[in-house]
């Protein structure tokens, strides 16, 4: 039954990649009125990994629609999260307004990046790359393990995504490489190619499928796919936006942004999720806001954030003469850094916060821009 809600799908590929216990369902009469599919892989902020889950789908037929029974399937979700001690939860909308309606909102990005070959750096000095097969994808999992914490906003990924990269890219002209430097192994990259005749006479397209270093490496990377400038070659990549590897090792102003995608976070435990975010440790302070939050209303109320020694604590407060207001949606995009303070005054999602408590949370959430290489 929760194929026949697929249409289209490659039923024996989509068995392969998903478990049963990957599915919350509604039922009415026998027949499921919506269903979910989820994921819980911890995802890194600013250096230290969170419980978090991902939605990755959720679908409601045609005939089901309007009543109400994704937005209940949701809330469901969202209660069992906060049970299992499940702070955070993300997804990639098909629209904004039903997931803002669950308390979600924008808070990062997938974005894809394109350059043609001539313009790549052309040396690989001092790091050498040598090729490696996915069938055995422990080296690049173990590179990823140590870039991971310094993406902001990066899964901690599981032995299954490895294997759904390998059969993800199975049938494709594949190139897997990790990249070595001085005292071992730095980055990785695996790509795609994909030899077209459009445009006149052909073109050679690099799709980086996944890639990642440490510090210092990038140029290096880039360089790997320098060669294929004889074959016009363009190179596609997903980074951050704006991508500083595209600022600084390229040669100049070639990289061009094709497509973006924003994702969404939920707070779904307020206090635990900002208790457990890492704090910059030269910010000290507090201050007061009263949160409304009817889909998990265990977050609803006056709270205290205070903050020092790089610590956050957060605790019920009595609520001000003139409490200042936090819509848990700006919340969630001040969670990550996707939104300033000053973002979300502007869009009336924090109402009532004096210039000094607008100035603490200007500091205290400052952060790189947020953003994760799948999309999903």
């Amino acid at each position: 039954m929760v194929l026949g809600l697929m249409v289209g799908a490659k039923v024996d590929d989509y068995v392969e990649r998903t478990e049963p216990g990957e599915f919350r369902v509604v039922e009415a009469d026998g027949e499921i009125t919506s269903l979910l599919r989820l994921d819980r892989q911890a995802q890194w902020w600013l250096g230290r990994a969170l419980p978090s889950a991902q939605v990755l789908q959720l679908a409601t037929p045609p005939q089901h629609r309007g009543a109400g029974h994704g937005a209940r399937l949701l809330a469901g979700l969202l209660a069992e999260l906060h049970g299992d001690g499940v702070p955070l939860a993300t997804l990639t909308p098909s629209t904004f307004p039903f997931y803002r309606g669950a308390g979600f909102e924008v808070a990062g990005s997938w974005t894809w990046y394109e350059a043609r070959s001539e313009h790549l750096p052309k040396r690989t000095d001092p790091y050498r790359a040598r090729p490696v097969s996915l069938e055995d994808p422990a080296e690049l999992a173990e590179v990823y393990r140590r870039v991971a914490p310094s993406r902001h906003g990066a899964f901690e990924r599981d032995e299954r995504f490895w294997r759904l990269l390998a059969r993800r890219t199975k049938d494709k002209t594949t190139a897997a490489f990790v990249l070595d430097g001085p005292d071992g192994p730095v980055g990785w990259a695996v790509a795609t190619l994909e030899f077209r005749s459009d445009p006149a006479p052909f073109q050679t397209r690099v799709e980086v499928a996944d890639w990642g270093c440490l510090p210092g490496a990038d140029a290096a990377l880039f360089a790997l796919f320098a060669g294929y400038a004889s074959m016009s070659g363009v190179v596609a990549w997903s980074g951050p936006d704006p991508d500083p590897a595209a600022i600084w090792a390229l040669t100049d102003r070639f990289a061009r942004l094709t497509e973006r995608w924003h994702w969404m976070l939920r707070l779904v435990d307020l206090p635990a999720a900002l208790q457990a975010r890492p704090w910059p440790a030269g910010v000290a302070g507090g201050v007061a806001f009263r949160v409304e939050d009817p889909v998990c209303p265990w977050n609803s109320g006056s709270w205290r954030l205070e903050l020092e020694d790089g610590q956050g604590r957060v605790e019920p407060a009595p609520p001000p003469a003139e409490a200042p207001t936090a819509d848990i949606r700006g919340l969630a995009s001040l969670f990550t850094g996707f939104a300033t303070p000053d973002d979300l005054v502007r869009a009336g999602l924090l109402t009532g916060f004096d210039p000094g408590a607008v100035d603490l949370l200007r500091t205290a959430f400052a952060s790189p821009r947020p953003w994760t290489a799948e999309f999903y």
